[in-house]
């Protein structure tokens, strides 16, 4: 027979959107035990309980081991509380801020993949290198430390100087990445060489540099890093013919990665000169 004023097992699991065999677990190891315990074994929990079981649940989906909550469980006081809600808090903080941009680096990346896509589907194949005049307005980059290396051999720990100075910013890896060439290597033809590493971002929170406003001429072709100094000839070849001055530096970008296509020639690179 139920106890009066009490929630039986089922009744709390549902409540607590916690598992029976999770609860019994936390009976076992002593972290959270029902109120009171019958004869013939039957768990019962009182009300109070749910708003500490809600506790337990946040701060073990948040990372906090089991054995550091019970050990505040054990020795609760006001102010104990409220130091680890406000130190738990900042941990949610920092999950949010990363979560965030995981979220940008989405929906920049499935922006640029669908537009690529989209440009393969409505061109012809000889038109793919085609030169572009285009009115961009402001792009956010997140840039490396400045270097100087050849695209196609940048050393490993120039990568790794790059993943951990966007680790340390909480720059969420898969971004459209590319390379930026300084203005005076594209224009005495140096083009193999990158002074940046880039990544395309979306939101400004998560940029230390920018693409600005302007008029741009634009080059797409099939294939990786190694691929562009085709499009590269081409760029100087349009630019010449046209009489353009070059205003900025050069942005490359991947627009279609390994995330779009499995082979290197589904790739698609993209460069970018601002000119007038």
């Amino acid at each position: 027979m139920k106890k009066e004023g009490y929630l039986t097992i089922s009744e709390f699991s549902e409540i607590a959107e916690v598992s029976r065999k999770t609860l019994i677990f936390y009976d076992n190891i002593g972290l959270f035990s029902p109120e009171y315990t019958a004869e013939n074994g039957y768990r019962y929990y009182s009300h109070e309980q749910i708003y500490i079981i809600f506790v337990i649940n946040i701060l073990k989906e948040i990372g906090m081991p089991l054995k550091r909550i019970g050990a505040f469980l054990r020795q609760r006081t006001p102010a104990e509380a409220v130091s680890l809600l406000r130190q738990q808090a900042g941990v949610i903080d920092q999950k949010i801020r990363s979560l965030q941009s995981f979220r940008d680096m989405l929906d920049i990346k499935a922006e640029r993949l669908a537009e690529a896509a989209e440009t393969d589907d409505s061109e012809r194949e000889s038109e793919k290198s085609a030169v572009r005049l285009v009115a961009q307005k402001e792009r956010f980059l997140f840039l490396s430390d400045p270097e100087d290396v050849r695209k196609t051999e940048v050393p490993d720990a120039v990568w790794l100087r790059f993943y951990m100075k966007c680790k340390a910013h909480g720059i969420a890896m898969g971004y459209p990445e590319g390379f930026l060439v300084k203005r005076e290597d594209f224009l005495s033809g140096r083009t193999e060489r990158a002074s940046n590493i880039i990544f395309h971002v979306g939101d400004p929170l998560y940029a230390n540099g920018v693409m600005p406003a302007g008029t741009y001429l634009a080059v797409r072709g099939r294939g990786g890093f190694g691929d562009t100094e085709p499009l590269y000839r081409r760029l100087e070849e349009y630019i010449a013919e046209n009489q353009h001055e070059v205003m900025s530096d050069v942005y490359e970008e991947r627009m279609i990665d390994e995330i779009g296509s499995d082979s290197r020639e589904g790739q698609v690179m993209e460069i970018r000169v601002r000119v007038r």
